[in-house]
């Protein structure tokens, strides 16, 4: 029986998703038997990881990428935090998660960009090139904040220069935070300047760690790496390992998914405000019969009027805006919930489910049960 070792820590669900990845994957392998810290695993303590055949690790810095290279077995790294080049990786594709997060703020309107990173990891600094590069901004020109992971992790404890930083900034602004926990401290830090969220300051995180994300108020927006795919294809490579089918250090990157959008962005920041009005309602109530008059009577301007607006800001109709939001709300029920194709075509307000189809598969090339087949390993 080849024993492959678990590395991770289990305290979030990154590592628990990455974890049923591996499982999925190790189903198909009758002689593997999985070893991992807590319940579902056979015990994984230091000492015992000799006795691994091979290794899947979350590796968080340089000492531990040595530890792991000591110990003479195959080893995927899931993390690609050390910058020692030591082993595989199959890990999240950062620099698309930075670019997917500064077009998504850029649609929102956003003039006003700022940064908060982790200091010296290169998930973090590939985050911040991938922004950005789809801002086109320049790193000079993004004010910018950033301090090593440990001080970060220290949620609750109360930064001066954290605050003086965000009192600083020239407001409206949009915050990147490289991870939810960046997000989460500097939501309180606001609270505690009573900065408002999200009219003055709007944050986005990364991992989309739902109880974070959902107990922060308000709620955080974050982008969702795939790390079920992560773990599978960690799994898939590491065996391709063992059988010798490659060799030498690959480095396979996951792309991320979309942006679940909660309080801290549901929001915009148009010059125009008669924009800025129309698309904070289309957010708020597209999948509950919004029409292009709702939109126009809230707006406070005629439909004419408004319609030339979108054309000229959003290139695109307030009906095309409105079924926009809906595909998009109708794309994360697909990826984030178990309900039927036409349960979440009738929770994201469609009318048939064969107009539900031929939108979707214009908008995104393919069907609504084809785009959830491919969020599957």
């Amino acid at each position: 029986m080849i024993q492959i070792g678990l590395k991770l820590r289990f305290q979030d669900s990154y590592d628990m998703a990455v974890a049923a990845g591996v499982v999925q994957y190790a189903r198909k392998k009758s002689d593997w038997q999985v070893r991992g810290q807590g319940p579902w695993f056979f015990s994984l303590d230091m000492e015992e990881l000799s006795s691994c055949d091979a290794l899947i690790a979350r590796i968080e810095d340089d000492e531990q990428a040595l530890f792991y290279a000591s110990l003479g077995i195959p080893v995927v790294d899931i993390a690609g935090s050390s910058s020692l080049k030591l082993f595989c990786q199959v890990r999240n594709d950062d620099y698309q998660t930075g670019v997917s997060a500064g077009s998504y703020l850029k649609d929102l309107g956003s003039k006003q960009m700022a940064w908060c990173g982790v200091d010296q990891v290169h998930w973090a600094r590939e985050r911040f090139i991938g922004f950005l590069s789809s801002t086109s901004i320049r790193a000079d020109q993004v004010e910018s904040f950033s301090r090593p992971l440990a001080w970060w992790r220290q949620l609750y404890e109360r930064s001066e220069e954290l605050e003086a930083w965000l009192a600083g900034l020239k407001k409206p602004v949009s915050i990147f935070c490289c991870n939810d926990l960046s997000a989460m401290k500097v939501e309180l830090a606001c609270q505690r300047l009573a900065i408002k969220i999200p009219e003055q300051v709007m944050v986005l995180g990364v991992d989309n760690e739902t109880l974070l994300c959902e107990l922060a108020s308000p709620s955080i927006s974050s982008i969702q790496p795939d790390c079920r795919q992560i773990g599978y294809q960690a799994s898939a490579m590491l065996d391709a390992i063992l059988s010798s089918k490659i060799s030498g250090i690959h480095i396979q990157r996951i792309a991320p998914g979309k942006v679940t959008e909660r309080e801290s962005t549901r929001f915009a920041q148009y010059e125009d405000e008669h924009i800025t009005q129309a698309l904070r309602l289309i957010k708020a109530e597209a999948v509950r019969g919004l029409c292009a008059k709702d939109v126009a009577d809230q707006a406070g301007i005629c439909r004419r009027a408004l319609e030339m607006r979108f054309r000229k800001y959003r290139n695109r109709s307030i009906w095309e805006e409105i079924t926009h939001e809906k595909l998009e709300q109708a794309c994360l029920m697909l990826m984030q919930s178990e309900l039927s194709v036409d349960s979440v075509r009738e929770a994201c307000g469609f009318g048939s489910i064969h107009r539900f189809y031929n939108l979707f598969k214009r908008a995104y090339g393919c069907t609504p049960t084809a785009y959830r087949m491919q969020l599957q390993p």
